[in-house]
């Protein structure tokens, strides 16, 4: 059985609700543009609202991070993911979040996480920059 490592930070963050402006606009789209083609056909009604909620559920919705000495978790309403220090290749730092890749080089197929502050930016984004090694392209 894997020996998990101690809890460091742990934070729950909903986007939408920290920038209400583009929360409702982003609903108002939703909603619209599934209404609009509703209308229209219902089975492509619905599979525009499941096309709409994948896309943007990670800021739509309310996401949990946590981060211990081994790595770092995003729970999300429709996925989660999980990446180990190692595993960052480059890191990318805005003001209220962070992007952690796992290619050193800029791809389309490469895969990353986005990570989201909420009100704790400066703790979150120092605790990330502590945990990753110093040959990490930024």
């Amino acid at each position: 059985m894997e020996e998990t490592a101690p809890v460091e930070m742990k934070w729950k963050v909903c986007p939408a609700t920290l920038q209400p402006w583009k929360g409702a606009l982003a609903w108002l789209a939703i909603i619209g543009t599934v209404v609009m083609i509703f209308d229209v056909n219902a089975i492509a009604g619905i599979s525009t609202l499941v096309f709409w909620l994948g896309t943007m559920g990670i800021f739509i919705f309310p996401s949990t991070y946590t981060i211990d000495s081994k790595g770092i978790y995003a729970k999300h309403p429709l996925s989660a993911k999980y990446y180990t220090w190692g595993q960052v290749r480059r890191t990318k730092f805005f003001n209220d979040s962070c992007y952690l890749f796992t290619r050193k080089k800029a791809s389309v197929v490469g895969s990353g996480m986005r990570v989201f502050f909420g009100n704790q930016g400066k703790q979150i984004s120092s605790a990330i920059k502590g945990y990753l090694s110093e040959d990490i392209a930024t």
